[in-house]
């Protein structure tokens, strides 16, 4: 077969998760640091006392990943899990993803100067594809790039998916964590709610987030712990700490912080983009011969509906999509000819032949770091 030139973004090297310099050489943590393996677990198990882990979805899983072992080029009936990008605005403006002025950085190094659009997903059109595989879907992740909280309709997409008993997750910078929307988060049936942070005091935290305001996030995350507790609900809770060289003398006082309000804390490598000095904290790109498991397991729908095979194609100019969701069939584009395609070029040329899969160096479901 000969290469093809599918579109899908490889993280150019500025653009991948990295640490910071200021020191000599940088040390690459191991490429596993950020696999969420506690996440996980509590999901599974909330799956399954919560109901939600159905013979259907757990079957469907299992041919996911047996279709990705055996190297077929049609995956199970659904994907496992599907991100979607219901705004892509945002009120932080961290300077590895935006400019100043609020635009959204394409990672595409080949782009011809256009710029990544802002948009909502109508809610039907997302209620559309739960209503079509929501029987087989085991997580739907209302958020790809920006602050889902912006949106007025997440609490409405996180219960439409919790009315269907599918687990649901969202990474939040927490600006707009307040009573209000921590309550309604919590009535809406909300399963894993992140929050990210880039150092624990203002000076070090506002390196990295133009108009991000760690104490008013950490007031808003103890709120958020307290009306959990008096309404009785389960919702796991993520400190995502986002380490540089520059923040890491902060990073136990972050932990101790997650300690003391028992939730989860994890360390995520961050993007070095717009900060200077600051190293690669991944190993680069992974083998190319290795194919990605996300093109058997998983789909993104962005907010003008485009059907992508991954998250990162929201942030990557000229991605062509198997399809538009709302107007075609999920289960049709799931395997259709676009997404056999790429799955046989990953099993039999590996990830060189499709630009965005190059340089990339994300394998597996991590809930976008």
């Amino acid at each position: 077969m000969p290469p093809v030139t599918l579109t899908s973004p490889p993280l150019p090297s500025d653009h991948q998760e990295n640490g910071k310099e200021g020191v000599s050489a940088p040390v690459p943590p191991k490429r596993g640091a950020n696999s969420y393996l506690s996440l996980r677990a509590r999901l599974l198990i909330r799956m399954f006392l919560s109901g939600k882990a159905t013979p259907l979805r757990i079957w469907n899983a299992v041919a996911c990943f047996l279709s990705y072992f055996l190297k077929r080029s049609i995956s199970a009936k659904s994907p496992l899990l599907i991100n979607f990008e219901l705004w892509n605005e945002c009120n932080e403006s961290c300077v590895f993803c935006r400019s100043e002025t609020n635009v959204i950085y394409d990672t595409n190094p080949h782009a011809s100067g256009a710029l990544i659009p802002k948009g909502k997903l109508p809610l039907e059109v997302y209620q559309k594809v739960l209503d079509e595989v929501g029987d087989r879907l085991m997580m739907a992740i209302p958020y790809v790039n920006g602050e889902p909280l912006m949106s007025r309709d997440i609490y409405a997409a996180i219960k439409y998916a919790a009315d269907k008993r599918i687990l649901t997750l969202i990474a939040s910078n927490g600006i707009l964590l307040n009573e209000i929307n921590s309550r309604r988060l919590l009535a809406a049936g909300l399963d894993c709610l992140k929050v990210q942070i880039s150092g624990f005091t203002q000076p070090i935290h506002s390196i990295e987030h133009r108009r991000g305001d760690v104490e008013l996030i950490k007031r808003n995350i103890q709120t958020f712990v307290r009306l959990r507790r008096e309404m009785g609900k389960k919702t796991i809770l993520v400190l995502d700490y986002i380490r540089y060289r520059h923040n890491e003398h902060e990073l136990e006082l972050a932990r101790e912080f997650a300690r003391q309000n028992d939730i989860l804390f994890n360390i995520r490598p961050g993007n070095p983009h717009g900060l200077e000095g600051e190293p690669p904290q991944l190993n680069g790109p992974l083998p190319t011969d290795l194919p990605c498991d996300w093109l058997w397991t998983i789909l993104t729908v962005d907010w003008n509906g485009a059907v992508y095979p991954c998250c990162n194609y929201v942030v990557w100019s000229d991605g062509k999509p198997y399809g538009t969701a709302g107007k075609d069939m999920i289960r049709e584009l799931w395997n259709g000819s676009m997404a056999q395609r790429m799955r046989n070029v990953h099993t039999k040329h590996g990830r060189t032949p499709i630009p965005i899969c190059a340089k990339c160096p994300q394998q597996g479901v991590k809930f976008k770091w």
